[in-house]
């Protein structure tokens, strides 16, 4: 099982019922889903479960547990969503498909800057395109970068995007 990396409205992102109840959970707990609504869903690709436990702890080993709850709070069964605005990490029930884990984009982008400057990454979306693309390298990828560099590079490119047109970002298992 992998998690898809995308970003968008609710609705346009799951299939009918569910991102109707989806949209409505956020919009009772945060009161702005709505504002979300217009943005079409872009997808940015897979990540295998074990790849983002392996980046949370390594950002948690790096940076110290304190410093990453956005990331930590997505990790685990269900949906993640990195809302838009400043939000405390909160999980929210659903009727189908696990809980709805709930976490602040503008934290994770602040995490992930961390991350960044301990490991010496880029942020920029060229630079994150290049990490992918070597990675999708038959003869040099699978070793060129650590997986928990790879699945940091699709955050970071998700993000940046996610950020640019003020929607969320989804990790949908």
């Amino acid at each position: 099982m992998t998690l898809s990396v995308a970003i968008g409205g609710a609705k346009g992102t799951f299939a009918d019922r569910v991102g109707i109840e989806v949209a409505r959970v956020i919009d009772r707990a945060f009161g702005a889903e709505g504002e979300w609504e217009g943005v079409a869903a872009r997808r940015f690709g897979e990540l295998p479960p074990d790849d983002l436990v392996e980046l949370r702890r390594r950002a948690a080993e790096e940076l110290g547990e304190d410093a990453v709850p956005n990331l930590s709070a997505v990790v685990g069964e269900g949906t993640g969503v990195f809302l838009p605005a400043h939000v405390r990490a909160v999980t929210l029930p659903l009727s189908v498909g696990g809980p709805l884990r709930c976490a602040s984009l503008p934290g994770l982008r602040s995490e992930l800057a961390s991350l960044a400057a301990r490991w010496e990454l880029p942020l920029d979306d060229t630079a994150l395109l290049d990490l992918l693309r070597v990675a999708e390298d038959p003869v040099d990828g699978p070793v060129s970068e650590p997986p928990e560099v790879l699945t940091f590079a699709r955050l970071g490119l998700a993000a940046n995007e996610a950020v640019r047109r003020d929607c969320p970002l989804w990790l949908l298992g």
